[in-house]
């Protein structure tokens, strides 16, 4: 191939990758740009050293039309991020869990998991090309998350009690909830579950989650250690029902057991969860402006 044909096939590279109605004048200009910046002269070795340098066909085209992406490089982050929150959601594959499935089914949910999110980024990012004017950025109002507030703490600190008190007490606490219905002696832990290896561990973490809950409120700030030693206990606390629904048995009444297990399973989970999110938002946490008055002298 002579300069000329080696030209002429990298313009019709480029505009192949463009839309029709732009086709023909992008490969006027790049004749005329190409043609002066090589020169006549040049021989094929330098017309394709030059063409290379001046750029990949794709990235030459996207400088006169920025190409479709099934997910926009600046949805990256939130793709990513709603990946992996969905596959923390996929039942464990540990078979002796009350909620649990096959590995098959498991790989199976994530890959129908991508595939929706694939599906999804896709719409967004088609009908942002299409109707920008609906996804241009609105301010929001910056929340201050160090800062504690009575009416959250108070449910939160109530529910912590709550699960201690059935949790040391389960058949008086649940004889009292359900009115007399079920009897004391079917919530009777077993021997190996209330030996101290196995049950006060999380008799243990959840005091000092309810005092630090408590203190935070009163202070009416979080620090970075106290948020730390909160998403350890919450972390450990969730391991420790994990452990618990796993491993062994609860109650010695087989359907006290399972339906135990169950709520061992999704109360742990559910602490876990919170750890992750308080994780996630530490790490992406900024801190606030601190603005400091200056008296006014006279």
């Amino acid at each position: 191939m002579n300069a000329r044909e080696i030209i002429e096939s990298y313009i019709v590279d480029v505009a192949a990758q463009l839309p029709r109605r732009q086709r023909a004048d992008v490969a006027a200009e790049l004749r005329s740009l190409l043609g002066e910046e090589i020169g006549a002269s040049a021989t094929a070795d330098e017309t394709l050293a030059r063409l290379r340098a001046f750029g990949r066909p794709a990235e030459v085209a996207a400088r006169y039309h920025t190409p479709y992406a099934v997910i926009d490089p600046v949805d990256t982050h939130n793709f990513v991020l709603a990946l992996i929150a969905g596959a923390l959601l996929i039942p464990s594959t540990n078979q002796r869990l009350p909620f649990s499935i096959d590995h098959n089914t498991a790989a199976l949910w994530f890959l129908a998991w991508l595939g929706v999110l694939v599906i999804l980024f896709a719409l967004k990012s088609w009908a942002a090309r299409r109707w920008p004017q609906y996804f241009q950025w609105k301010p929001s109002k910056v929340r201050d998350y160090d800062r504690v507030r009575a009416i959250e703490q108070l449910p939160l600190i109530a529910i912590l009690v709550f699960y201690e008190t059935v949790y040391l007490v389960p058949g008086p606490a649940i004889h009292l909830l359900t009115g007399g219905r079920v009897d004391q002696g079917v919530l009777t832990y077993t021997a190996d579950f209330a030996s101290p290896l196995r049950m006060w561990w999380f008799a243990a973490i959840v005091p000092m989650l309810v005092v630090l809950e408590a203190m935070a409120m009163v202070r009416g700030r979080w620090t970075r250690l106290t948020r730390t030693i909160e998403i350890t206990l919450f972390l450990l606390a969730g391991t420790q029902l994990g452990w618990h629904a796993s491993y062994g048995s609860i109650f010695m009444n087989a359907q006290a057991d399972y339906g135990a297990r169950m709520a061992f399973q999704l109360v742990g989970a559910a602490c876990i969860l919170t750890a992750l999110y308080k994780i996630y938002r530490e790490w992406g946490r900024i801190p606030p402006v601190v603005t400091t008055t200056t008296p006014v002298t006279r």
